[in-house]
C-alpha cells in the first residue's frame, strides 16, 4: 500500500470501519511511512476540533428556520440573499480552520492535558524524529540509567511475560513536570510507557481522577492509552494497539524480579 492508497482509507481507518485486510495493510504502512504517521495524526486531531467546535454551540431558533426554508420544509421569506451569505461564509470559516489547522506544528497540543502530550511524544519516539537518549534492551541497565537522571523513584520496566519489550529510555517534561520514559515494542508494536510523580497530575486536571486509584482510558486520534498511579508514580501507556494490551503492560510496571 503507498501513501495515497492509505489516506484515501483514512476515514474507515479512524473510525475502525471497513474489513480486517485494510485495517492491516495501512497499519503495515505507518509502521514505515513517518510522514503518514503525522498525516493520520494531523488528520484526527482535526476532526476532533470540529466536533468539539459544533458540539460547543447551540443552533439558535434563526438558524433552524434557514435550515427548513432551505430544504423547503418552510415558505421562503425575504432572506434569501441572507441564507446564501451566511452559507458562504460558514464555508469560509472551515476552510480558514482547516488551512490554519494544517500549518500547525504537529507539536502544539493542549498543554494541560497529559494524553495529548504523551501522544506526541510517542509518535516523535515512533518515527525516529526524537532519538532515544539511551538504548538499551535490558530492564536492568535501563532503569539504573533513568535512576540517574530524575530525582523521583523509577521502578523497572514491566516484565516480558506482559509483552513489553523495552528498547530504550529518556526523560523529558510533560507541562513543566518532569517525566522518565520508557520505549518499546509490544507484538512489534511500538509502545511508550510515561513515568512522573505521582504528584505531577496535579498539574493534569482531566486526568486528576487516576490519584484516586481509577485506571483511566483514552484515545488521542488512533492512538490508545492507559494511565493509573502505582506506587509513588503515575504512568502512562500509549501506542496503537488494543487497549488491553496496554493496560496489562501498565499493572504489570515495575513488578519485574531482581535483586538490589
Amino acid at each position: 500500500m503507498n501513501c495515497n492508497e492509505a489516506r484515501q482509507h483514512w476515514n474507515l481507518y479512524h473510525d475502525s470501519e471497513g474489513d480486517v485486510e485494510l485495517h492491516f495493510r495501512i497499519e503495515e504502512h505507518l509502521a514505515n511511512c513517518p510522514g503518514c504517521v503525522e498525516w493520520f495524526h494531523k488528520q484526527s486531531r482535526l476532526e476532533d476540533l470540529l466536533v468539539q467546535k459544533l458540539a460547543a454551540h447551540t443552533p439558535e431558533p434563526e438558524l433552524w428556520n434557514r435550515v427548513l426554508v432551505a430544504s423547503g420544509l418552510v415558505k421562503p421569506a425575504s432572506t434569501r440573499r441572507w441564507i446564501l451569505f451566511s452559507g458562504m461564509a460558514a464555508c469560509a470559516a472551515a476552510v480558514v480552520l482547516l488551512l490554519l489547522w494544517n500549518g500547525r506544528p504537529s507539536s502544539a497540543v493542549t498543554a494541560n492535558d497529559i494524553v495529548e502530550l504523551t501522544s506526541n511524544w510517542h509518535e516523535r519516539l515512533a518515527t525516529g524524529k526524537e532519538p532515544l537518549q539511551f538504548r538499551s534492551q535490558s530492564d536492568l541497565e535501563v532503569e539504573d540509567y533513568l535512576r540517574h537522571q530524575v530525582s523521583f523513584p523509577v521502578r523497572c520496566p514491566p516484565r516480558k511475560d506482559a509483552g513489553f519489550a523495552v528498547q530504550g529510555a529518556g526523560v523529558c517534561r510533560l507541562a513543566d513536570q518532569p517525566a522518565a520514559y520508557l520505549a518499546g515494542h509490544v507484538d512489534m508494536t511500538p509502545v511508550s510507557i510515561f513515568v512522573m510523580r505521582r504528584e505531577s497530575l496535579a498539574a493534569f486536571p482531566h486526568q486528576r481522577a487516576a490519584m484516586h486509584g481509577k485506571i483511566q482510558r483514552s484515545r488521542a486520534g488512533s492512538l490508545e492509552s492507559v494511565l493509573g498511579v502505582i506506587d509513588r508514580n503515575a504512568v502512562l501507556v500509549v501506542g496503537r494497539t488494543d487497549p488491553d494490551k496496554l493496560d496489562r503492560v501498565l499493572r504489570a510496571y515495575g513488578t519485574y524480579p531482581h535483586h538490589l
